[in-house]
């Protein structure tokens, strides 16, 4: 049990879980906004998470919470559900693909944050890295040599800042918090902020409006892409470093390419599938290397101390007195 909590390998996979599942959900929210609009949308998908956390986990994250300061879990909560809330308003501005590049850059952002949050040095180990990444999510998403940026990829683009506050300060929030709690408080005040979105920016939802499809969308947003994908993620980052969760989460917008090409008939370009390419190996590499460097060293061998001869101790004989002498 204790080799399988040392090894890392598991908290990738997690996280490559997390990824697909973030991949197809982003290509099949599309279809959800035929009959129900991103706000509300929104808002069924993290109230139906956040139910199923209740009744599952409801008191055991109650009492954690009173443990805690408030401070403790809420920038990561609260950057969790900025990024939601601009990723779903992108993908009904933009392209998929597009919402799949611009939301895959926390491996851009999270060092940063992380060096002010930690006040550690940069990792410049990592540089190399995110250039071949940008590199590669460029090519993955650009169009006809330019990729066009407007409102969407605007949004896009601030999700991706707001997923590297969350990553940052909820590896910070697990320092006190399991990741049960971690995710549960995330998902409730995602659903607390698009509610309060949805009411002041948007119509009321007509319930019978929404198509079958969507209602299914929704059941597989929250349960999968939300319950599952959230506590996966606070797993992970209690075992691996912010930037290497979000070296990972690049691999996103690969997947959501497929997914987008399959479903919603998204061309990839052979420059797109070069740029998937180019990610895929950055991310395999940089994670080879992030384990070589966080692998504990191993102990030096102790040298061969020369065996000494063991000596009996001798036994004090206490002198004779001079009566005891005179009585022999």
């Amino acid at each position: 049990m204790n080799r399988w909590k040392q090894a890392r390998w598991p908290f990738v996979a997690f996280v490559l879980i997390e990824v697909v599942i973030f991949g197809s959900g982003s290509a099949v929210t599309k279809f959800a906004y035929d009959s129900i609009t991103p706000l509300w949308c929104l808002v069924m998908r993290f109230g139906l998470a956040t139910l199923v956390f209740a009744l599952f986990f409801g008191r055991r994250i109650m009492a954690r919470l009173r443990t805690v300061r408030p401070g403790v879990w809420l920038p990561a909560a609260l950057g969790m559900a900025v990024s939601y809330l601009c990723c779903n308003v992108a993908l009904d501005l933009t392209t998929a693909t597009n919402v799949g590049f611009l939301v895959a850059l926390p491996v851009v952002f999270a060092p940063l944050l992380a060096t002010v949050a930690e006040r550690t040095r940069y990792p410049r180990a990592i540089i190399p890295f995110q250039v071949a990444v940008a590199a590669g999510l460029y090519l993955l998403c650009s169009q006809g040599g330019s990729l066009a940026f407007g409102p969407g990829e605007l949004m896009a683009l601030g999700s991706s800042v707001a997923l590297a506050v969350a990553l940052v300060w909820g590896k910070q929030a697990l320092a006190a918090l399991d990741a049960v709690t971690v995710a549960g408080t995330q998902i409730a005040v995602a659903f607390a902020l698009c509610l309060g979105c949805a009411l002041v920016f948007d119509e009321p939802v007509d319930i019978a409006a929404v198509q079958p499809v969507a209602w299914g969308i929704i059941a597989f947003l929250a349960l999968l892409s939300t319950c599952l994908t959230f506590f996966l993620q606070s797993v992970a980052l209690d075992r691996l470093t912010s930037t290497t969760v979000s070296l990972l989460l690049t691999g996103e917008p690969v997947f959501t390419a497929l997914f987008a090409y399959w479903w919603l008939g998204e061309t990839l370009s052979p420059m797109g599938l070069a740029g998937a390419a180019l990610i895929v190996a950055t991310v395999i590499a940089a994670t080879y290397v992030d384990g070589r460097s966080s692998a504990p060293a191993k102990a030096p061998a102790m040298a061969a101390v020369p065996k000494r001869r063991v000596v009996a101790p001798r036994l004090l004989v206490r002198p004779q007195r001079a009566k005891d002498r005179l009585a022999a």
